[in-house]
């Protein structure tokens, strides 16, 4: 709550005191339909959803060092998640407030970002092994380079209310570095560490009150606590003349006794201007991370998952794409589960 108050009192003093002009702004926009195909051993029928996702964006250069974000998003009351499932007769569909924050160039190798922002930690091909894409973390993170190193340090506010106060708090040191003309390594170290995650329950903590995954104790609260250990590694170069990416993305939770570890890894290929591929394979124990913040999709979601993921892109046009992504796993590291999604992708 202060957070967003201090943020909205920022953008309201910088929008009356600057002087506003067409060339200080610049607005996003995308939108995507989903047919999603679900065939789980473990339920009696399988699935079909059609669901939908979009978003509006602006971003308002305040001055030279301030620019402020605004992005809504349709939205359902979900973590990880901005897509709306069809089929709900004819309500309106919801919209929130998906991003909301202040970037300010403190110096020329440091930025502060203040409010509800997209997630600034380096993931390796976009990882979603500990955060899923949609999550937008709320708090303050100072980002730092210099030359070839970079760090993030935040403090996000993950649930506040009277009777519970969450925090993470998270550190993150990398490397970026040219190998050669065409070969570029990138590698990071993160810590992220969950304040007191084991003192509640999911109920009181998730938007469903499920656990996805995590390990419980006898009184329903949460077996664990979440302090996290993350190796990432991306190297970006030439294979059989195509530009790939080789990714790796390990994770531990030290506050764990046992399915404490989790990753994955892969290979992007950009097979020509028509078609890029992507494969990965993928390991996430039940306690490796905070399951409510991890892929949506893969696995059914959450923790306790393990299997392959295959993704081809094909760009229609420059702002219309058509993707196909196919998920083979283990739900439960046992139970065979099997999803398609069709994406249609328009970004403005």
């Amino acid at each position: 709550m202060i957070i967003n108050q201090v943020l909205v009192t920022s953008v309201l003093l910088s929008l009356f005191t600057g002087t506003l002009a067409a060339e200080d702004f610049n607005l996003s926009y995308d939108f995507r339909f989903r047919y999603e195909y679900t065939d789980d051993s473990g339920e009696t029928d399988t699935r079909t959803r059609n669901r939908i996702r979009t978003r509006l964006g602006a971003n308002y250069s305040a001055s030279k060092q301030l620019d402020l974000f605004v992005r809504f998003a349709s939205a359902e009351e979900n973590t990880a998640s901005a897509e709306q499932t069809l089929g709900t007769g004819f309500t309106v569909s919801d919209i929130g407030m998906d991003q909301m924050y202040l970037k300010y160039d403190v110096s020329k190798n440091v930025d502060l970002l203040f409010g509800k922002m997209e997630n600034p930690f380096f993931k390796p091909n976009k990882s979603l092994l500990i955060f899923d894409g949609d999550y937008n973390p709320k708090g303050l993170v100072f980002s730092l380079k210099h030359g070839e190193v970079f760090s993030n340090i935040g403090h996000i506010k993950f649930d506040e209310n009277p009777l519970r106060t969450i925090d993470l708090r998270s550190f993150q040191l990398g490397w970026s570095k040219s190998i050669n003309d065409v070969a570029k390594a990138k590698i990071s170290f993160a810590i992220y560490d969950f304040d007191k995650v084991n003192e509640f329950s999911p109920s009181e903590i998730t938007f469903n009150g499920k656990n996805f995954g995590n390990s419980l104790d006898e009184n329903g609260n949460y077996l664990y606590g979440f302090s996290l250990r993350n190796l990432s590694l991306e190297i970006k170069t030439s294979v059989m003349n195509m530009p790939g990416t080789f990714f790796l993305d390990m994770v531990k939770n030290s506050d764990a006794d046992e399915n404490d570890s989790g990753f994955q890894s892969g290979l992007s290929v950009v097979i020509s201007d028509k078609w890029k591929f992507t494969y990965l394979y993928k390991e996430i124990e039940s306690d490796s991370t905070f399951g409510a913040l991890t892929h949506s999709g893969f696995g059914a979601g959450g923790t306790d998952n393990k299997g392959h993921q295959f993704n081809l892109s094909y760009p229609v046009t420059k702002k219309f794409s058509v993707d196909v992504v196919w998920f083979d796993n283990k739900k439960k590291m046992a139970i065979d589960y099997n999803k398609l999604f069709l994406d249609f992708k328009y970004k403005l």
